[in-house]
C-alpha cells in the first residue's frame, strides 16, 4: 500500500466513530448524551464513573476514537455542525503537554483532560493498591497497621520507579522536541529494564543499558541521543516535580502488575501473611483494578459541572 493509500485509509479510520455518532444521534432522545474517548479501554472506565452520577433512566454513549489526534478531528468536525454542544463531551489524555507543546491537545468547556499523563496514573494510586491487595492478592486479613505498612511499600516502590523512568521519559520528550518520527515508544517493554523482588524495584542492569533498550525497541536511531539536552530535560522534570505527572500510564500499569505479583510471590520475605488470592495481569487494569479506584476530583467536577446541568434543564 502506497503513501496516498495509507493516508486515505487513515482518514477513513478516523471517521468511523464520527459516522457511528451521526447514526446514533437522535434529537428526540433527550435522555442520552454522547462522548468521544481516545482508546478502546477508556469507555468502560469513563462510562462507569459518569453513570454513577446520572439521573435514573439517563445514559451516555462513548466512542473510542483510536487516539487524541482523532478526537481532535472529531471535535473540529462536530463543532462545524448544528449539534447541541451540551450533549457532547470529549475525554483526552494530557500526555506530555505539561512539559512540551502538544498539537493535538484541545481545550474547551466540554473537554476533559486528565490531570496526569493518562487516566491510568490516577487509577493506580496507593489506595487502589490496598484494595487490590485485599480483594485480589489475598491480603484480606491484615490489620490496619499491616495495611498501612503495605501501602508504604507500594508508595516507596512507585516513587523509585518514577525516578528510574525520568531519563526514559526525558529521552521521549527529547524525541518530540526533535520531531523524531517514528518514535514508537509504545513498544518499550518495561519488564526488560526493571525487576521487582521482595517488593523492591530495581534496574535489571544499569541506566545506560536501559536507554539503549529504549532506542532499540522504539526503533529510534541512537544518533538522536544528545546527553546535554536530555540532562536539561531531566533537571526540568525534577525541579518542577513532574516525574509522576509525565510518566506514561501504560508504563506505570506494567510496574503495578509486576509489583503486585512480586508481593504475591514474596509475601513471606516481606513479612506479611496472605490467603490464597491470585496474581493479576495486564488485562486486570481496566477490568478489575479501575472499578476499585476512586475517580479523580477533576473528573467528578467535570461530570457535575458539564454533563449533569444538561439533565437538570430538561423535564422528565
Amino acid at each position: 500500500m502506497g503513501t496516498v493509500d495509507n493516508l486515505r485509509q487513515e482518514r477513513k479510520g478516523r471517521t468511523i466513530p464520527l459516522a457511528r455518532f451521526y447514526a446514533d444521534f437522535k434529537v428526540g432522545s433527550s435522555n442520552i448524551c454522547y462522548g468521544f474517548v481516545e482508546g478502546e479501554d477508556d469507555p468502560s472506565y469513563y462510562r462507569t464513573v459518569i453513570k454513577n452520577k446520572l439521573p435514573k433512566g439517563c445514559s451516555i454513549i462513548l466512542y473510542p476514537s483510536n487516539g487524541k489526534e482523532n478526537v481532535k478531528y472529531i471535535f473540529e468536525e462536530i463543532s462545524q455542525r448544528n449539534f447541541p454542544i451540551n450533549r457532547i463531551t470529549y475525554f483526552i489524555d494530557r500526555d506530555l503537554s505539561s512539559i512540551i507543546e502538544d498539537p493535538n491537545l484541545i481545550c474547551g468547556a466540554q473537554i476533559y483532560v486528565t490531570d496526569n499523563y493518562s487516566i491510568e496514573n490516577d487509577i493506580l494510586s496507593e489506595d487502589t493498591f490496598v484494595s487490590i491487595a485485599q480483594d485480589l492478592l489475598g491480603f484480606s486479613t491484615l490489620t490496619l497497621e499491616e495495611l498501612e505498612r503495605l501501602k508504604q511499600c507500594y508508595i516507596l516502590a512507585k516513587e523509585k520507579f518514577e525516578n528510574i523512568m525520568v531519563p526514559i521519559m526525558a529521552n521521549i520528550i527529547h524525541w518530540k522536541k526533535c520531531n523524531c518520527k517514528p518514535a514508537n515508544y509504545k513498544n518499550l517493554k518495561i519488564k526488560d529494564i526493571i525487576c521487582v523482588k521482595n517488593g523492591i524495584v530495581n534496574l535489571k542492569s544499569n541506566m545506560e543499558d536501559a536507554i539503549k533498550i529504549l532506542y532499540q525497541q522504539s526503533q529510534v536511531d541512537f544518533n538522536y541521543y544528545q546527553k546535554d539536552k536530555i540532562e536539561i530535560i531531566m533537571n526540568d522534570i525534577t525541579d518542577r516535580k513532574l516525574s509522576s505527572k509525565i510518566l506514561r500510564g501504560k508504563y506505570l500499569a506494567t510496574f503495578f502488575v509486576k509489583f503486585c505479583n512480586s508481593l504475591y510471590d514474596d509475601y513471606e520475605n516481606i513479612g506479611f501473611a496472605r490467603n490464597k488470592g491470585r496474581k493479576i495481569s495486564d488485562s486486570d487494569i481496566m477490568d478489575s483494578v479501575a472499578p476499585r479506584s476512586i475517580p479523580p476530583e477533576s473528573l467528578i467536577d467535570f461530570v457535575s459541572n458539564v454533563i449533569l446541568p444538561y439533565y437538570k434543564q430538561i423535564e422528565w
